[in-house]
């Protein structure tokens, strides 16, 4: 089973949810995992799995700000030896950081990644698959623990600072108000983050503990290593494009991988892909998502991807889709 997404995720959406033995099963049904495991697991579990479980537990419950509860569970220490190294650390910047490089060791479905100017600093969320119903509860859960776990580090309200999503605003669009308290909640934007005012990154936390961060910072590093020892060659080359968004290069890659571009095309070609097809992959997803945002222009989303001119972004969605950026938007 691939490690998508930590189980510890899936037990607080049983919890959230509150249902007995019987809805346990209900919820776990079809998923590849039973009970027992999401009771007492420590593992993972695969993102078709996942989908499953987060379908089932819309079938177990009408509250359509089941995701958004669920991620103000998933305080600091419910997100493991990661979330232990943000408790422990100095300051809030650097809690910060440690989401952002660790991420990875308790999911594969989204990475985070930090920037900071002289006014704010952001974590941005961005996904491995198009928005649907799963990647949106999920962007809705993990950002809602994002900000409850700021909250917890710093000890006090977030007064300032963007909660944004890139997709409309939901039926439900109030309940984010009341859990984003203090700060702005932006729909149809270009990506997925939170940013917070620059100075914040300065605060000291009380939490802070040398011995704690050493130890932790050790096992999510071991933690990462053994993740990428398991995936394979193609699994590599897609988290290096999607974390350049498709701007990567075959040198580029295989020099990251510390191969020859030679080798790492026998490689992929042994696990039946192509460099390009995974780039396609990576291209065209992206395109899809941002294409969903109203505001988003073709000539925009062409200039994203690296395109040069519109005509060559055209003529290639037209090899993907089968049809025109611009009548994919209207479907």
């Amino acid at each position: 089973m691939k490690p998508d997404l930590a189980l510890a995720y899936c037990r607080m959406i049983a919890q959230t949810l509150g249902v007995d033995q019987d809805g346990l099963g209900a919820l776990v049904a079809n998923t590849g995992i039973d009970v027992a495991t999401l009771q007492h697991g420590d593992g993972f579990i695969d993102w078709p799995g996942a989908c499953q479980l987060i379908h089932n537990a819309g079938q177990l419950s009408d509250a359509p700000d089941l995701a958004l509860q669920t991620g103000l569970r998933a305080l600091p220490a419910m997100h493991g030896p990661m979330g232990m190294a943000a408790m422990a650390s100095p300051t809030l910047r650097d809690a910060m950081r440690v989401f952002a490089s660790f991420t990875n060791t308790r999911t594969r479905v989204f990475r985070t990644d930090m920037d900071e100017d002289d006014d704010t600093i952001t974590l941005h969320l961005t996904f491995a698959y198009p928005l649907d119903q799963a990647i949106r509860f999920l962007t809705e859960s993990a950002m809602a623990s994002a900000y409850a776990c700021h909250v917890v580090l710093r000890g006090k309200p977030i007064e300032q600072g963007r909660a944004c999503f890139n997709y409309p605003a939901p039926p439900w669009a109030d309940a984010y108000r009341k859990v984003f308290r203090g700060i702005d909640v932006i729909f149809d934007h270009p990506e997925v983050c939170l940013s917070l005012p620059a100075h914040y990154g300065d605060e000291m936390l009380a939490s802070h503990d040398r011995d704690l961060l050493w130890m932790a910072i050790q096992q999510c590093e071991a933690r990462q290593e053994t993740l990428r020892k398991q995936g394979t060659v193609t699994d590599q080359v897609l988290a290096l494009l999607h974390q350049s968004h498709g701007q990567s290069s075959l040198d580029q890659v295989a020099d990251h991988l510390h191969m020859s571009p030679r080798t790492l095309i026998r490689k992929l070609k042994r696990e039946e892909t192509r460099f390009q097809q995974l780039l396609d992959q990576t291209l065209s997803r992206r395109a899809t998502q941002l294409l969903s945002l109203p505001h988003y222009t073709v000539a925009a989303v062409a200039e994203d991807l690296g395109y040069t001119d519109v005509a060559s972004f055209r003529r290639a969605f037209q090899r993907w889709f089968g049809t025109s950026p611009g009548k994919f938007r209207q479907e």
